[in-house]
């Protein structure tokens, strides 16, 4: 079901070292100075800024802090990071791997260390790493139940982890819903880039592919190449092919010309526990070398849906009616009458054309529909449980909190606390 991915908690593959939580963390000694703190992240990218503002808020609520930051676009602060670190002393470090890579001698440095990498991880120090197994997963339901049957990833070499572990998990799970992903990847991400021999590859992938095609992209930015060569190729998104990316970065996915569907990831919050993580590090004046490293996990929130996956342009006319219909009234107390009445069709008919169309039942639609939509009020609003409660037609908080604990495996509370940046 749709409703376990999305609250799944984290996959296998990140079980071989211990992970940043509450539980890793114990009282310690206040410091006396405020920590001078080096961010080699240039925050020109959405998941840069997000980091940064994580990390920001941590240290507005628990600082104060000194941060060290170069500002790489100015030539006269092109410098190495090896001359920045020299001249600014700092405590300790946040790192995210760019090109050319040169942080090899900071990474065996004695200096605490986070690291957000983009090739592979590096196991000697603390490692900031996005649940790409689930994203991938999430990715791949949120197709089928939109109405695709045909699936495909676009992903970049396998040099770049994460591209392969999204493609593991949107490969597995499009497996375990009966079907099979046709695959495109670059052979290096900069070739891929420059609109050279991989584009070329690439709308002739495309074009071949089938239709009523729901395809993952494994950013948002490669989102958008994919949706340019459907253009170039004249295949209508959404109709023949869906595109969903991956870091819901708005400035990508709002302006593209048939707003991108995207994985949102709680990236922000994995800046605030990398902070709060590093700030206990120094009060213990312990360092990644004495500690074991751990992984600070990034989850994906949800699928913030656009265009360019929207069943509406898909479906069947009245399944895309039951559909707008039940967002619509998301806020409302229906039930599958209500929705039968909203179209032309006849209770039995609109049941077996819906199942068919998105795998569950109508009831189990509006139940996950609610849940979702619950859970995102809980993140985006002040409101309590009892509060949002209402405004959903529910006449108790119970019963829906009883309802997101059974889909969840937590608390509506427990939920917002474990998702919120300052929780």
């Amino acid at each position: 079901m749709y409703i376990r991915a999305y609250f799944s908690s984290f996959r296998a593959h990140y079980d071989c070292q211990p992970k940043f939580n509450d539980e890793n963390l114990c009282m310690a000694p206040k410091r006396q100075t405020p920590p001078r703190v080096a961010l080699l992240i240039q925050g020109t990218r959405h998941y840069e800024r997000s980091l940064l503002s994580g990390i920001a808020d941590y240290a507005n609520l628990h600082g104060p802090w000194q941060f060290f930051r170069n500002v790489s676009y100015l030539r006269d602060e092109d410098i190495s990071p090896q001359a920045l670190l020299r001249a600014w002393k700092p405590d300790a470090l946040i790192i995210r791997e760019s090109s050319p890579r040169h942080y090899d001698k900071i990474l065996r440095s004695k200096l605490p260390i986070i690291y957000a990498p983009s090739t592979e991880p590096n196991p000697s120090v603390t490692n900031i790493i996005v649940d790409d197994v689930e994203t991938g997963r999430l990715a791949a339901r949120h197709l089928y139940e939109n109405g695709f049957r045909n699936f495909a990833f676009c992903g970049v070499s396998d040099l770049f982890f994460w591209s392969r572990l999204r493609r593991e998990g949107f490969c597995k799970e499009v497996e375990a819903l009966g079907h099979k992903a046709h695959i495109f990847e670059s052979k290096t991400g900069d070739e891929f880039l420059s609109w050279s021999a991989s584009s070329r590859k690439l709308r002739k992938w495309l074009a071949e592919l089938p239709g009523q095609t729901g395809l993952m992209a494994c950013t948002d930015d490669f989102a958008l190449l994919a949706q340019e060569a459907c253009i170039a190729v004249n295949r209508s998104i959404p109709d023949e092919i869906a595109l969903i990316g991956v870091g819901n970065d708005e400035a990508v996915c709002e302006l593209a010309a048939t707003p991108l569907s995207s994985v949102e990831l709680n990236v922000k919050r994995a800046g605030y526990n990398a902070a709060r993580f590093l700030d206990h590090r120094l009060k213990t004046k312990s360092n990644t070398h004495q500690t074991k490293p751990i992984k600070i996990v990034i989850e994906p929130l949800r699928v913030i849906a656009r265009v360019s996956t929207d069943p509406a342009k898909t479906r069947d006319v009245e399944i895309a009616k039951a559909i707008r219909y039940i967002n619509k009234q998301i806020n409302q107390a229906i039930d599958v009458s209500d929705v039968v009445a909203a179209t032309n069709l006849s209770r039995r008919t609109l049941y077996n054309k819906f199942q068919a169309a998105t795998g569950e039942p109508i009831s189990s639609f509006i139940r996950q529909r609610k849940i979702e939509h619950f859970s995102k009020l809980l993140l985006e609003t002040n409101l309590t449980v009892a509060e949002i409660a209402y405004s959903m037609g529910y006449e108790s908080e119970s019963n829906i909190s009883r309802l997101f604990k059974k889909y969840s495996g937590v608390t509506p509370l427990a939920y917002r606390r474990r998702h919120l940046v300052t929780a």
